[in-house]
Formats: C-alpha cells, sequence, structure tokens
C-alpha cells in the first residue's frame, strides 16, 4: 500500500483521481455506498478542500483505502458522539479533539491506515485519543449501527 497524493498542493487532476477513488472504494462498502450526495459532502468532500484526508493506492495504482480527520470542540464531539448529530462544515477545525469521521478499507487495510494516522499524519498527537465509529451489521434487522469508539494515537 503507498500513498500516492501529495496533499500538500492538490492539483486539479491529482483532486478528480482522489475523488474518483474514493467513489470506486465506497461501491465496496456497505456504509458508503447508500451515503446521499449531502452526507458525501460533508463527510468526505469537505475534508478534501480542508487537505485533512489521505488515499492510498496498490503498487498498480489502484485505490485501496481513504481517510480523513477532523478536530473537533468538546461540544461538537459530545454531539457527533454521544447524540448522534452528523459533522457540519463548521466542526473540522472547531477544537483539539481528533475525530476520524471516514476510513475506507474494504480490501483489509485498515491496521496500516491506522499505523500510517499513528506514525506520520497525526503523530504529533501522539498519546491522545481519537474517536471514530465502527460499524456494525444487525444481520437480524438488516441495518447498519454506528459504535462510537477511541483509540490511542
Amino acid at each position: 500500500m503507498v500513498v500516492r497524493v501529495d496533499t500538500s498542493e492538490l492539483k486539479k487532476e491529482e483532486l478528480h483521481k482522489v475523488v474518483v477513488g474514493v467513489m470506486l472504494l465506497s461501491q465496496y462498502s456497505p456504509l458508503h455506498k447508500k451515503y446521499t450526495v449531502e452526507q458525501w459532502y460533508q463527510r468526505i468532500v469537505r475534508s478534501i478542500e480542508l487537505n485533512q484526508f489521505c488515499y492510498y493506492e496498490s503498487e498498480n495504482c489502484r485505490p485501496v483505502a481513504f481517510c480523513n480527520w477532523a478536530f473537533l470542540s468538546e461540544q461538537s464531539k459530545k454531539e457527533i458522539l454521544r447524540e448522534g448529530r452528523q459533522i457540519s462544515h463548521s466542526d473540522w477545525n472547531s477544537g483539539k479533539h481528533v475525530f476520524i469521521p471516514e476510513l475506507i478499507a474494504p480490501h483489509g487495510h485498515v491496521k496500516e491506515v491506522v499505523e500510517d494516522l499513528r506514525n506520520r499524519i497525526l503523530k504529533p498527537y501522539r498519546g491522545q485519543r481519537a474517536s471514530t465509529f465502527r460499524i456494525k451489521i444487525d444481520k437480524k434487522n438488516r441495518t447498519l449501527v454506528r459504535v462510537a469508539q477511541s483509540f490511542l494515537i
């Protein structure tokens, strides 16, 4: 797995490549393939605009993972994690709490992405806890359930 896009200066062609790649990855995720345009904008596109994402490809340039992060205020963190509110435009850089809204790795690269977050992207936040949601499939009711969790950076 290789980080292919230098997000420090994202060119139009690279932006297109990332968006298309994330769309392709989403087709293999039961959760992400159901996103509305509004959810896509709030949860994915906004992070690309803010340069708060990482996009991964295989050695042969196929998309394998996408991850993004936000820095939430205490209030936003509480509302998103406990009350189920969706992340909004103003939440992305509202505080110090690290939140991972999306980690799309449908082909099994989650551990590698988390290690990259710890060792490179979020290294200045080492020792803090990051929050995210883990998606579980409720087979009985045929629904997706979001479960808040945290991990040590």
